[in-house]
């Protein structure tokens, strides 16, 4: 005796094929890439360092939003030395505006280092590569101001990772 199991109906079939189909090619979008399992930070804080204050304590599990054209201050922990990369995704850059910089200080800000970037560079390579970022290597360990600002017209999701230096 042989018994059959009852066809599912096409629009099943069809649903169940649609979810396998995503599931295999991965299909996400670029914020999604971007992000990954960060969460958004608010910004709604305020800590003191370097005589200024930040708004945002970012790290690894996090990426703050935004809108230039502006500026932003952002402190970033590091237990070792390390290479810092700030990473910007923009959602709809309207005009490219002169200059973007990025100013990555040490613990206590007793140096920085800053790169400022033409807004055509920025537009170029976001465009070209999804992202714009920058890197920069950083000695302490300690707490790390980063402040950036452009007159780029833009909404940005923006990182930072950090990158343990190898003693």
């Amino acid at each position: 005796m042989s018994s059959r199991l009852p066809a599912h109906s096409g629009a099943f079939q069809r649903a169940a094929l649609a979810l396998l189909l995503v599931g295999a090619c991965g299909c996400t979008n670029s914020f999604d890439d971007f992000v990954g399992a960060r969460v958004l930070d608010s910004c709604n804080g305020s800590w003191p360092v370097c005589n200024t204050i930040a708004t945002c304590y970012i790290g690894p599990e996090s990426y703050i939003q935004g809108r230039f054209p502006g500026s932003g201050k952002v402190i970033v922990l590091l237990a070792q030395p390390s290479s810092v990369n700030v990473s910007f995704l923009f959602a709809d850059i309207s005009s490219v505006g002169n200059t973007t910089t990025i100013i990555w200080n040490e613990a206590g800000c007793r140096a920085n280092s800053r790169v400022d970037v033409p807004g055509t560079t920025v537009a170029s390579e976001a465009n070209t590569i999804g992202v714009f970022e920058r890197s920069m290597p950083l000695l302490d360990a300690g707490e790390h101001l980063i402040s950036f600002q452009s007159d780029l017209e833009a909404t940005y999701t923006m990182k930072v990772d950090v990158v343990p230096t190898v003693l």
